[in-house]
């Protein structure tokens, strides 16, 4: 079975930093973003990691060699950007077996082998990696009826579930995305719409590092961490 990680993304939101380096090759610690997927990833033995981007090769190349803790690694780089869907269907247009998805902006924690043994058991055409996110309001809610109040709640807390930025795949899945930009949330509605299992898995924990905020979070944390602040 192989791994993909997209990593074929601007990188707008991450902007300046990612002007320099690719949003992947940041890092958190002593590593980057991508070294740090790539350790998850290689705790379940994928025969290949395939990263597909859409350019600054050369930095990745910097980077990683053709190898990572033993499993094979190769890095394509497509023309231009395609969106998440896109990347992942002109990236993996030849697969033949159950793949696995990491997107390259989230560090996730999870037990790849039994999100793989939930897919299969269930004969799944997409699971896609959720995580549990609570979130305080910074206001008050009310809630009204015909412009009479009947509730004020004061900075409420939201439980709600997330797309974590990874994935199980049927190569059949690949059908459900058309020849051009696309985005993944589309294409997993398409394969629901056509009435598709669709799963969802809840990994233990997750953090974001998409934009500069939470960048800046985690890169602090990770610091702290390894004693680099004072």
């Amino acid at each position: 079975m192989r791994a993909y990680i997209l990593a074929g993304g601007l990188g707008t939101r991450l902007y300046p930093y990612s002007l320099i380096l690719p949003k992947p090759l940041l890092t958190l610690g002593s590593k980057t973003v991508i070294e740090h997927i790539l350790d998850w990833l290689t705790t379940y033995d994928f025969e290949e990691i395939i990263i597909a981007i859409s350019g600054r090769k050369w930095a990745y190349d910097l980077v990683l060699k053709d190898s990572y803790k033993g499993t094979k690694i190769k890095v394509n780089s497509s023309e231009k950007p395609l969106g998440t869907a896109g990347q992942l269907k002109w990236v993996a247009k030849d697969e033949l077996d159950t793949f696995f998805v990491s997107y390259s902006d989230s560090l996730i924690n999870a037990n790849i082998e039994d999100v793989i043994r939930t897919h299969k058991k269930n004969s799944a055409v997409v699971t896609v990696l959720t995580a549990k996110i609570k979130e305080k309001l910074r206001y008050g809610v009310i809630d009204e009826d015909k412009g009479l109040m009947k509730e004020w709640k004061e900075k409420p807390e939201l439980y709600y579930r997330v797309a974590a930025g990874a994935f199980v795949f049927e190569p059949e899945f690949l059908r459900y995305i058309p020849d051009q930009k696309y985005g993944m949330n589309n294409a997993v509605m398409n394969a629901i719409n056509a009435k598709e299992k669709v799963l969802v898995y809840d990994v233990e924990s997750f953090v974001d590092v998409g934009n500069v905020s939470s960048y800046k979070k985690a890169a602090f944390e990770f610091a702290e961490k390894f004693g680099e602040i004072p």
